[in-house]
């Protein structure tokens, strides 16, 4: 691809008036061209907001879109890795991507730049899970007070994500009608191309939604069960918003994660996961997690190490 000037935009063309109008219109083309799902395209938005800040003031597009050239997207994309794990990269080189090829179709860059935000690629089994310690996990579930509207929330939050290993979208899409009080029951929408579960909901799990709902949940239309802290009460936007949640209660706890263990609802499940993974019979791990390709639940096999390494045959040839 040959070197474009950072300069270089095409003047006669309307730009919108302000980025988050652009915003607004790159929401639409996701929409109605890329054919997404609102959640989908909904997701991409704080991406975007960090792509454009990134670029700084005066947060105009046409200042934008004359600051973007082959060598800003790259030195954007190398800043961003180093400052944000795999899968936060992951999303924004996606965004970036299409963002990049969202202008070029619209005509605001005179060349489509999308290559140079290359997918992220990882061997599905090219990694071991990485879960939070149990004890870890207790302690801060303990931690958290009873005392202010969000202590009861959060509470809530962080023993169902413990308790059932379900994602943080989920946790965001549950309902006040996924709970069934009189059989002791909870439900969890499905996510990510997986399955709806269905759960016992336990006594510990089931007296925290208590708590939150009779004492912390504010009033409103909405029929989400969590709701944002502020007015005007709606449910909470991103899953970004429950991974720094549970990154301020630890670090207010004062507990630390181990190496290569990142904030955030994953870090449950794949406790979750482990918990289970030799002691139930494997189709059921399946149906907990919410998996529809059984391959999928494959890579929490590689967490009990000491196990595998009884499993483990010995080289041809080598020491006994």
């Amino acid at each position: 691809m040959s070197s474009l000037p950072c300069s270089t935009i095409v003047d006669q063309l309307i730009l919108p008036a302000t980025l988050p109008e652009l915003a607004d219109q790159y929401h639409s083309y996701a929409l109605k061209i890329r054919g997404v799902l609102k959640e989908t395209a909904n997701a991409e938005r704080p991406y975007l907001k960090r792509f454009f800040q990134h670029f700084g003031p005066p947060d105009l597009p046409a200042e934008l879109f004359a600051a973007i050239c082959p060598k800003s997207v790259t030195d954007f994309l190398v800043w961003y890795a180093a400052q944000y794990g795999p899968g936060s990269r992951r999303d924004m080189q996606k965004t970036v991507r299409m963002f990049l090829r969202f202008a070029y179709l619209y005509g605001y860059l005179p060349a489509d730049l999308s290559a140079l935000s290359p997918s992220v690629r990882s061997p599905r089994m090219g990694r071991i899970a990485r879960s939070i310690p149990a004890a870890c996990s207790n302690a801060l579930i303990l931690s958290i007070g009873s005392s202010t509207p969000a202590d009861l929330r959060d509470s809530a939050i962080i023993s169902l994500l413990s308790t059932y290993g379900v994602r943080s979208v989920q946790i965001r899409r549950l309902r006040l009608d996924d709970l069934d009080w009189a059989e002791s029951r909870i439900h969890f929408p499905a996510a990510k191309g997986g399955r709806a579960i269905e759960q016992y909901l336990t006594a510990k799990a089931g007296n925290r939604l208590a708590d939150y709902i009779t004492h912390g949940r504010a009033s409103s239309s909405c029929n989400e069960l969590f709701l944002t802290l502020r007015k005007p009460f709606r449910p909470i936007p991103h899953s970004n918003r429950i991974s720094h949640m549970i990154k301020k209660r630890m670090k207010q706890a004062g507990l630390e994660l181990p190496e290569g263990v990142l904030y955030g609802s994953n870090c449950f499940r794949h406790a979750f996961a482990s918990r289970l993974y030799g002691q139930v019979p494997f189709k059921d791990i399946v149906d907990m997690l919410g998996h529809r390709d059984p391959s999928t639940t494959l890579i929490y096999g590689k967490l009990d190490i000491p196990a595998l390494r009884k499993a483990a045959l010995p080289w041809p040839g080598g020491e006994r």
